[in-house]
């Protein structure tokens, strides 16, 4: 397995960066890193929505965990060549006013050693951008 994994903390309580998380309809209004399709429900069908080599891109995924204000993850991509476990986990700092957003993905799969480099490059950097207009989000809500 191999794990990519951003960090940022966010001036909010969990619950106000969950809250904009979660509310995948209106991330057109927000993101221009990745958008999330579907409902924040275990086991619903969802999509998430890039841009690859400067194109829209996206993957049909499946949410996996949903933890109130704590901990979003869904997993997608080609069973068993290069399969993603895309995470979200919040931790709440300074008795609960700000918070610790981790975000990654690990990967796994046959496919996953020989792609990681082009994975890192590409997909790498849109991680840290959507960390950047949440905070941004939340921050000025």
């Amino acid at each position: 397995m191999i794990r990519y994994e951003t960090e940022t903390t966010i001036d909010a309580p969990p619950d106000e960066v969950w809250k904009h998380l979660t509310d995948f309809e209106r991330h057109d209004e927000w993101s221009e890193h990745f958008k999330l399709r579907g409902r924040p429900v275990v086991g619903e069908p969802g999509r998430v929505e890039f841009r690859l080599f400067g194109r829209p891109a996206g993957s049909a995924v499946v949410i996996e965990r949903v933890e109130q204000g704590q901990e979003l993850r869904w997993h997608g991509g080609p069973k068993g060549l290069v399969t993603g476990s895309h995470y979200f986990i919040l931790e709440a700092l300074d008795a609960g006013q700000r918070t610790r957003l981790r975000h990654g993905e690990n990967f796994s799969g046959l496919l996953a050693p020989l792609v990681w480099a082009f994975l890192k490059a590409q997909l790498g950097p849109s991680y840290a951008g959507f960390n950047e207009d949440l905070k941004q989000r939340v921050e000025g809500a």
